[in-house]
């Protein structure tokens, strides 16, 4: 027995009270205990149908096997929604009703309840517009931000970038160039080889260098090597990015960017806070749909044009590593200051633990191949957009925005470092770059050299010029009533 014939066959042997009926998909009640009682008046008179009515029947059977009719191909369910198929015919034991008339009763009873339009449904869940965060995957796409990101690649990167970014884009100029990335003390050092050396590289030689000192760069020469090794490996054997990343670009971190000051953490699982998530404008079609429905339906004397419906969208991607910056005990308390009456409590655009009280200002991206770099640019795009947003919401309790300072960004693919730069500007974001920034690459011991050099350039900026720009925006905004 079909389980939506099971009311009907009950109020055919004990008819109740009438009730309304309030099926499980939540489409408009019905009473389906009236239906059924009217058909049973029928049957108690004439049960058969009227010529009128059978020829309606035949008409609409006709109708569906029309030759004429353009064929269509059968819509699949694989939910068995029982409002897409009739019931099978049942016999009631004991049943004063003949069962074949009873089953052509209970039929149109069914068949009287609204029907899910399945195909329509199905339209409009193929149509609904993916979230934000999986919809905007190219760079182009953050034009579209409320407070637009625009990738340029400058010929004269130095040139293009504001006087607040020079120091540390001449340090890294000298790193690409490999200047002077060598100790000295390993030049004519046993079993110590550093293929494709040029003399430019090796570093003036430290006569104050002790025994002990010397052995440490031995050491860390040897872990080097690992990781060249480590690299080679995962590129051939295919590696997953968050492989990469246990395997070898946080032991890069940890071992080259950590200082007394600078931390490297991993934060693949932190999250934007919402009141910092960029905001794209974009074209919400289903409003569009209802309101030319709703101009069509109404008076012909509007002249009230109907456009697309603009709506606000906030998005939100998740990078893999930032460095962040330890506070000494005067930077802390002011920090603490600042955070104790935020319900989200951070100095970032993440309350993520480790990042709440720790200004961060280098972002990394990791990538397995050179084809997920326009991927990695929009995450790393959204990331600093909403860094911004969180700063500028510190200047506006200080009363005054200004201009934010320029940081570098970190793009990682293969094993290959390149640099980018944030820039403020304006109404927007700019990330500026140059065709061949490469700062390091883990595929070799030159390189993992080249990168122990950029993140002390990098490490120096962050304790010197970008700690006084945060400790003056922060005094600032707490000397705000």
């Amino acid at each position: 027995m079909h389980i939506d014939a099971i009311p009907a066959w009950i109020n055919n042997l004990d008819p109740p009270s009438p009730s309304t009926f309030s099926n499980k998909h939540g489409f408009a009640d019905i009473d389906i205990c009236d239906t059924l009682n009217g058909a049973k008046r029928r049957l108690s008179g004439d049960s058969m149908e009227s010529p009128s009515k059978r020829k309606r029947t035949e008409d609409r059977q006709r109708a569906q096997h029309d030759p004429e009719k353009t064929p269509q191909a059968p819509v699949s369910n694989n939910t068995n929604d029982i409002f897409d198929h009739p019931p099978p015919s049942f016999n009631v034991a004991g049943s004063t009703v003949d069962s074949t008339d009873a089953t052509s009763i209970f039929t149109k009873v069914l068949d009287s309840r609204p029907h899910l339009p399945f195909r329509q449904a199905s339209q409009q869940r193929n149509q609904r517009s993916p979230s934000p965060s999986k919809q905007y995957r190219k760079r182009s796409d953050l034009h579209r931000l409320n407070h637009p990101i625009r990738f340029s690649m400058e010929s004269d990167l130095r040139k293009a970038l504001p006087s607040d970014a020079h120091d540390l884009y001449d340090a890294l100029q000298e790193v690409q160039w490999g200047s002077e990335i060598l100790p000295h003390a390993l030049k004519d050092r046993p079993n110590v080889e550093i293929p494709n050396a040029r003399r430019a590289m090796w570093q003036p030689a430290d006569e104050t260098l002790g025994e002990n000192a010397v052995k440490s760069l031995v050491e860390k020469h040897s872990r080097f090597e690992d990781i060249v090794r480590r690299t080679k490996q995962s590129t051939e054997w295919g590696r997953s990015e968050a492989a990469w990343n246990s395997h070898i670009h946080y032991p890069i971190l940890h071992m080259l960017a950590e200082t007394p000051s600078v931390m490297p953490e991993d934060i693949t699982s932190a999250r934007i806070v919402p009141r910092f998530r960029p905001c794209f404008i974009t074209v919400d079609d289903d409003v569009e749909s209802a309101t030319s429905t709703s101009s069509h339906n109404t008076s012909a004397t509007s002249n009230t044009s109907v456009s697309r419906a603009h709506t606000t969208k906030s998005v939100h991607k998740m990078v893999d590593f930032a460095l962040a910056l330890e506070p000494d005990e005067q930077l802390a308390a002011i920090i603490k200051q600042y955070t104790n009456p935020l319900a989200d409590g951070t100095v970032n655009q993440t309350a993520y633990g480790p990042l709440k009280n720790r200004p961060a200002p280098v972002f990394i991206e990791t990538k397995t191949s050179a084809g997920n770099l326009e991927t990695s640019g929009v995450q790393l795009g959204v990331w600093v957009a909403a860094w911004h947003e969180s700063l500028r919401s510190i200047m506006r309790r200080g009363g005054a925005v200004e201009r934010i300072i320029t940081v570098p960004l970190i793009q990682v693919s293969a094993g290959s470092w390149t640099i980018m730069f944030a820039v403020d500007g304006g109404n927007e974001v700019q990330i500026l770059y140059a065709e061949q920034a490469i700062i390091g690459n883990s595929g070799s011991l030159t390189g993992m050299y080249q990168l122990q050099t950029a993140f002390k350039a990098i490490a120096d900026w962050m304790e010197g010029p970008f700690k006084t720009w945060i400790t003056q925006v922060l005094t600032r905004a707490l000397a705000q009533p």
